[in-house]
């Protein structure tokens, strides 16, 4: 069913785990599979100089995520956005059909992590207007980069991240 290279990555993955002072994170997930992977990014330059990565999901989500960072990893935000799920595939030596949906993810988590650098200032403002700063940079961190994010996040991910005086503006600010 799996390549070898399929399994190979499942059971050995590269570059899993979060990275600790990420640039940004891409946080993706599918309700229909229940994959959820996070993308963490350590850009220098215009260049991915480290990525890590967290995936809770089937041995085809893991196999996508640590082909993913294996692709990306050296490679400049632009070449890096082109990355698509066939790219991961065909590293993979192929994926059932019914899989591919875990290289579509792996790539979408990859972009919304480049995205989310691009855009960092605009999230941590608007992030800013609700907690203070050190609670807005825990919340991108934690891969929260919009008021709609937070409002949909579960309360355990947002306590995990922000101090005691945060959640409690963040309390405030869903009750509007």
């Amino acid at each position: 069913m799996y390549s070898n290279t399929v399994m190979d990555h499942f059971l050995h993955p590269r570059n899993k785990g979060k990275l600790e002072n990420a640039d940004a994170v891409g946080k993706v997930g599918n309700p229909v599979c229940g994959d959820v992977m996070y993308i963490y990014i350590k850009v220098n330059g215009d260049v991915i100089t480290d990525i890590g990565w967290e995936t809770m999901g089937c041995a085809a989500a893991i196999a996508t995520s640590s082909m993913l960072s294996e692709l990306a990893k050296g490679k400049t935000l632009d070449e890096a956005m082109k990355i698509c799920r066939d790219d991961i595939a065909d590293a993979l030596e192929g994926l059932p059909p019914i899989k591919m949906h875990c290289s579509n993810l792996a790539a979408e988590g990859l972009h919304k992590a480049i995205e989310n650098y691009r855009n960092r200032d605009a999230i941590l403002q608007k992030l800013r207007h609700v907690v203070g700063e050190r609670d807005a940079q825990a919340l991108f961190r934690a891969g929260i980069t919009s008021l709609e994010e937070l409002k949909n996040a579960s309360i355990e991910s947002i306590a995990h991240a922000v101090s005691d005086e945060g959640m409690e503006r963040i309390k405030k600010q869903l009750q509007k």
